[in-house]
């Protein structure tokens, strides 16, 4: 009996290590930085460092890299994330990345230097994010889909004319992380995303009807937890399916042990 408990402990405890050095990732289509939108930047924030919507000051702290002088994150979260902002050059970024933050967010971008910054630091986000890190990622404003070149690749992104507020609706998913109507149509869009793997990604927002040309049901926020960068350059889930199976057939294995008879 020792030795299966002891087994299937010390399985467990590898299931619990994968699990920690796996990353998170929330992608918008919106610059809530630019918008002020607090409320937004809080709900994609709770959906990396807990999963569901909190309220009150959730005691975590944030590093933003500001991405074109003209945003802010500090302000907006001030009484619910702790906030501190970095500019978005080589050294800015090696500085949040390995600064001890709880997530790190990336304002939105129409700095094409600040572009170049993030791409030329694409394994630092890597080893940031396979090392168990949360990334926020506000949208491109000029850049399309070269704008998230410091990530894999999640689909492509699709530069849209909705510059308008009140067209987009939160999912089931949105709102059990804090969107609702009022909070994804306070600010406007600069993009929306098409070939979205749903198996991998969740999406919380998508756009309502507009009359943009912008079509109904298109992903403009999307989200993955626990999940690693591979070799390969790709987001891959974290292999908690095997690891669960590991441990079946090891306590399967314990078992059958134990029922065999002693000389």
């Amino acid at each position: 009996m020792n030795i299966k408990r002891n087994f299937l402990a010390a399985a467990f405890a590898t299931l619990l290590s994968m699990g920690a050095q796996a990353g998170n990732i929330f992608i918008t289509g919106h610059d809530a930085d630019e918008h002020l939108n607090g409320a937004y930047m809080a709900a994609g924030l709770d959906y990396l460092l807990f999963g569901t919507a909190q309220t009150g000051n959730r005691a975590k702290s944030i590093a933003y890299l500001n991405t074109f002088g003209g945003g802010n994150a500090a302000t907006p979260l001030s009484g619910a994330y702790n906030v501190t902002t970095f500019n978005a050059n080589l050294a800015g970024i090696a500085a949040a990345l390995n600064g001890g933050f709880d997530a790190v967010m990336v304002g939105s971008g129409n700095d094409f230097s600040a572009q170049g910054a993030l791409s030329a630091s694409a394994s630092l986000f890597t080893s940031y994010f396979n090392g168990g890190g949360s990334l926020f990622v506000n949208t491109d404003e000029a850049g399309g889909q070269s704008w998230y070149n410091f990530v894999p690749q999640f689909g492509t992104t699709a530069n849209n004319t909705i510059s308008v507020a009140g067209i987009f609706t939160p999912t089931a998913a949105g709102a059990l992380i804090g969107l609702t109507n009022p909070v994804v149509d306070a600010d406007i869009t600069h993009s929306y995303y098409t070939g979205v793997n749903t198996s991998l990604f969740t999406v919380f927002e998508t756009t309502a009807a507009n009359g943009n040309g912008v079509p109904v049901g298109q992903a403009v926020a999307i989200g993955l937890r626990q999940a690693t960068i591979d070799e390969g350059g790709n987001f891959v889930p974290e292999p908690a399916t095997t690891a669960l199976m590991m441990l079946g057939l090891a306590g399967l294995a314990a078992s059958r042990k134990r029922k065999v008879p002693q000389a």
